[in-house]
């Protein structure tokens, strides 16, 4: 797959940019066939937003790894789950997406508005007002702008998330 064709499309110009430079490839793999549970392991937007009160095994999971190089793990693993707060950190925001973003040695985390209802009594959560977009990545990624690079693509499919969950426009997401 290319940089646009992998995490069901939702890679931006920008966004595609940033994964070729982490990764130093061209050509990606994600996590083909069925879970446990009989579900299709390809990440689908849609997927993502009717699952986002679910345990974390059945969330929507965009798998990205390098094409032909061993894929015991990924290069990057990004989910998204409805959340009931988003952390309060009292210093200036570096990267103005949503209501909360920020990056760590291993991955990075963008918190949006978006109120989701919970589509039964079993979810693992309720109602909520947010959205976590959560991404794990590789401590072998490459780039001097590894922290940019990652919350360019949690932007970018964070806002194909929005816009099929039906808040874009009070997300923050730019």
């Amino acid at each position: 797959m290319t940089a646009g064709e992998v995490c069901d499309g939702t890679l931006d110009a920008t966004a595609q940019a940033a994964l070729r430079r982490l990764s130093g490839v061209e050509r990606f793999d994600e996590l083909t066939g069925t879970n446990g549970a009989g579900r299709s392991n390809v990440f689908s937007v849609r997927y993502a937003v009717q699952h986002l009160h679910d345990e974390y095994s059945l969330l929507g999971a965009c798998l990205i790894y390098k094409t032909g190089v061993g894929n015991d793990h990924p290069l990057l693993d990004i989910r998204f789950s409805a959340e009931e707060r988003y952390p309060k950190n009292t210093e200036k925001q570096p990267y103005r997406l949503g209501v909360y973003a920020g990056v760590g040695r291993n991955g990075a985390n963008v918190f949006f508005r978006c109120p989701t209802k919970a589509p039964s009594a079993k979810a693992v959560i309720g109602d909520t007002q947010y959205v976590q977009a959560n991404m794990y990545s590789a401590v072998s990624l490459r780039g001097d702008h590894q922290d940019t690079d990652r919350m360019a693509i949690l932007g970018s499919i964070s806002r194909a998330v929005a816009r099929e969950a039906g808040c874009a426009s009070g997300a923050g997401l730019g």
